[in-house]
């Protein structure tokens, strides 16, 4: 392999630059400069500090100006966001972000000042939230017996004798989405357990209690929609007007010969799972069960039987697709935070944290006062 005035390099030096790219890799999406007229691709490691207030990404771009930059931060359907640089049209960077501290609805300040590409990215404020603990004056509910709300919440049970409402707390922390579970008693020590939540998770969906000696922690479903009954129609769904609507997804089509309508029931539940119940001619019952993915608008979920068909549809929400904002590069005022960085990560690196246990949604007894 040539390297820079057709030097030749060493085998050692290319598997040093294998592994450097390897690394690179595997800590931002991509992050690549096109030079040489598209003959030859350099990597291009932007510098990531990380202050109280964001991420602040430098570039190095010898001779370009703020005209000559165009960058882009695009969040998909999911929520998860990438920052786009491009320069003279065609030096592209592309960083993944981490979408669960960094604030997608903020637009990033990007400049370009004496060939340096700066861009700050802000970050989600961190909060600590205190769920209350209270002394149970009833039964908690428990995850296998309390059905009304059809799964829409899970109770997670801790064995804690000796430990009273005023000796433990419960605090949900955001954006790292932890959720911990601390107790301290004079007479029976200290314990901290540490869970994470999903990102949907707010300080509404849970309530903690305690009860002969058992903290129950329930967590309501915070993805949950309101249960519904789909109609069953008897009207077969025509070919033009599948083609005609491009935001059209068959979500189950099935023969049932000798199925009419009126033998078919469908519910979707709190938790987007669609049940499909058929009865058939001789007493018999058979049953599909579908989850419904969060891309689809519900308010169009249409179930039909005929012709020996059955067939459910729904379209895609529009609202949910991916969306671009465009960032003003700035060739007069330096993108910066006022904060002084507190960490700097290694180039081209993005920080992470250790992620705790995930929680267990089961509803089990686990004992912690020992711990």
């Amino acid at each position: 392999m040539l390297g820079a005035m057709g030097r030749r390099w060493s085998r050692a030096e290319e598997a040093m630059m294998m592994m450097d790219a390897m690394t690179t890799m595997d800590d931002v999406s991509t992050a690549l400069l096109g030079c040489g007229g598209g003959r030859r691709n350099e990597r291009v490691i932007p510098r990531v500090e990380e202050t109280t207030r964001g991420f602040l990404i430098t570039v190095n771009a010898p001779g370009a100006r703020a005209e000559d930059v165009r960058a882009r931060a695009t969040t998909d359907a999911r929520g998860r966001a990438t920052l786009r640089v491009r320069i003279r049209g065609r030096e592209v960077i592309e960083l993944g972000l981490p979408s669960a501290c960094v604030d997608v609805n903020a637009t990033p300040r990007a400049s370009c000042i004496d060939g340096v590409v700066r861009i700050a990215v802000v970050k989600k404020s961190p909060e600590i939230l205190r769920v209350p603990v209270e002394t149970a004056t009833e039964k908690a509910p428990s995850a296998e017996t309390d059905e009304e709300s059809e799964n829409s919440h899970s109770v997670t049970t801790l064995s804690v004798p000796g430990f009273g409402a005023r000796d433990i707390s419960v605090t949900l922390h955001k954006p790292e989405d932890f959720l911990v579970v601390e107790g301290a008693s004079k007479t029976f020590g200290n314990f901290k357990k540490t869970f994470t939540v999903p990102p949907e998770l707010q300080l509404k969906h849970l309530a903690a209690t305690v009860e002969h000696g058992l903290l129950h922690i329930k967590m309501e479903d915070p993805t949950a929609i309101e249960p519904m009954d789909v109609v069953v129609s008897n009207v077969a769904l025509s070919d033009e007007d599948v083609e005609s609507n491009k935001k059209l997804v068959a979500l189950l089509r099935r023969s049932v010969a000798g199925v009419s309508a009126d033998k078919v029931t469908c519910r979707l539940t709190a938790d987007r799972t669609l049940r499909v119940e058929v009865r058939t001619s001789h007493h018999g019952r058979a049953s599909v069960s579908i989850n419904v993915p969060r891309n689809l608008d519900l308010s169009t979920l249409e179930a039909r039987c005929a012709d020996g068909i059955l067939t459910v549809t729904c379209e895609r929400d529009e609202s949910a697709s991916s969306q671009t904002v465009d960032i003003e590069v700035s060739g007069e005022q330096p993108a910066e935070f006022i904060d002084a960085p507190v960490e700097t990560t290694a180039p081209g690196e993005l920080p992470t944290t250790e992620a705790p246990e995930a929680i267990d949604y089961d509803g089990r007894v686990e004992d912690v006062a020992e711990q």
